[in-house]
This record gives structure tokens, C-alpha cells and sequence, in this order.
């Protein structure tokens, strides 16, 4: 995925699988992994990534946009 390498999901949390990709990209961006204006992954790299459904993906940046 690019020069960003993100972590795989855990299948044993009880945390949504949204709320994971959410953590994943915003850990990715406060430890400066991901630099202020740079683009965050595609959605079809994160489905690609992740595998899961596009809503799954667009849920967890929407919880990210949310955030500011």
C-alpha cells in the first residue's frame, strides 16, 4: 500500500472493525507516519488492504473526518 504500512486487524477484538481501521489510520497520523496535507489510502486500497466492504472503510473515515 505505498510507503505506508499499516497494521492488520485483530479478528480476536471486540472493538468494529471500523473503529480499528479509524485507529490504524489515526495512529498513522499522529506519529507523523502520514505528513499534515499528505493523502490518507484510497478507499480501494484500504478494502485491498483490509478486506472488507467499501461501507466498512468509508465508515471508519467518516469517524475520522468527524474527528477533524
Amino acid at each position: 500500500m505505498g510507503e505506508l504500512e499499516l497494521p492488520n486487524l485483530d479478528p480476536t477484538s471486540d472493538r468494529p472493525v471500523f473503529k480499528q481501521i479509524a485507529d490504524h489510520l489515526r495512529a498513522a497520523i499522529d506519529s507523523k507516519d502520514l505528513s499534515p496535507g499528505e493523502k490518507l489510502p484510497s478507499e480501494s486500497q484500504l478494502i485491498g488492504h483490509y478486506d472488507v466492504a467499501r461501507m466498512t472503510v468509508r465508515h471508519a473515515l467518516q469517524i475520522l473526518q468527524s474527528e477533524g
